[in-house]
């Protein structure tokens, strides 16, 4: 069963709210489990229980199932623990899902008329060229389905392809870079991924982690190659006893903004409030970005489809055109 988005948001939510108001964790399940949760959420409430009762930590005991709990949760969560800062991480999480949930949201609302135009544009295409040749009905109702079918195995591909490469990206810093240049879904990706690397960040500073241990995180959770490739020269810094605002201008991987941003705060030993600012920063510029790649996502969709349906009809046309000519010629 999936754990979306939104019943992230809300679900951490809840633990945030619970932790900030004094509760102690397992108090806190047991108080969320009073109000009869949906499944999977009993399930992770009732492990993690089950788990701290054994003697191990919050963060081995939470969400053991890959599938539902991602390496992103379990830094945040992580972090917030080592430094008893847990409600702060379960409200970091909790932002960072809502934010999502309301760009799938979008994402939803902005392509549900070209879906529909799609369908009735294909049923067009079929339809038109089938009367024309005096085709029964069932044979236009079968062509209909076989064509509806051909699309959805198309997408399904093109889905499959970008998947994967999506997969790869976090691993591969070249092709990384790469995707980011394509326009729009490139700067929705580099502000998600600044999103993410500055809320672990945040949440690492606030915990008292060692910078060591706070760029390798924020840098592995970015789930950007180009990030994380830079954390390595961060760390490598850190290793020489440098600081860091001069690796983050000269690295290049961060916006310039950003990266003098950070070496200011750094001097001035303002580096949690800074984060803590761009960490909304980027939530607001990522969600932003996911609104306008959706509409223009649903804009192209809806010119192919009107595109397609022109051209039926110009095709149809044409050919009656032809037919008549034929006819006159004889």
């Amino acid at each position: 069963m999936g754990f979306q988005a939104a019943q992230k948001h809300l679900f951490y939510t809840e633990i945030a709210k619970l932790l900030e108001a004094g509760f102690g964790i397992r108090e806190a399940a047991a108080a969320m489990l009073d109000t009869k949760l949906p499944g999977v959420q009993s399930t992770l409430l009732e492990e993690m229980d089950r788990e701290l009762e054994a003697g191990k930590s919050i963060t081995e005991s939470f969400g053991r199932d890959n599938q539902l709990i991602t390496p992103l949760e379990r830094s945040v969560i992580g972090a917030g623990e080592r430094g008893g800062r847990m409600a702060a991480a379960f409200q970091h999480l909790a932002d960072y899902y809502g934010m999502l949930a309301a760009a799938r949201q979008e994402a939803i609302r902005g392509m549900a008329y070209p879906a529909l135009l799609l369908h009735l544009g294909l049923f067009v295409g079929v339809l038109a060229p089938g009367l024309l040749h005096g085709s029964p009905w069932t044979d236009i109702l079968k062509s209909f389905v076989l064509a509806v079918l051909a699309v959805y195995a198309a997408g399904f591909v093109i889905w499959l392809g970008a998947r994967a490469l999506l997969a790869a990206a976090p691993g591969n810093a070249s092709l990384d870079r790469a995707i980011n240049l394509i326009p729009v879904i490139g700067k929705a990706r580099r502000s998600m991924a600044m999103a993410r690397f500055t809320k672990v960040y945040h949440i690492c500073l606030l915990a008292g982690l060692s910078m060591e241990e706070t760029v390798k995180t924020s840098a592995r959770s970015s789930r950007s190659g180009v990030i994380g490739e830079a954390g390595l020269k961060l760390e490598s810094a850190l290793a020489d006893g440098k600081p860091l605002g001069p690796e983050f201008i000269a690295c290049g991987a961060f916006p310039k903004a950003f990266a003098r941003s950070y070496a200011t705060a750094e001097e001035s030993g303002g580096l949690d409030k800074d984060l803590a600012r761009w960490a909304g920063v980027y939530q607001d510029d990522a969600a932003a970005a996911v609104r306008t790649l959706s509409a223009v996502a649903s804009k192209l969709a809806y010119f192919l489809v009107v595109l397609f349906i022109a051209w039926t009809v110009i095709r149809v046309y044409s050919g009656m055109y032809s037919d008549m000519y034929e006819m006159l010629e004889e």
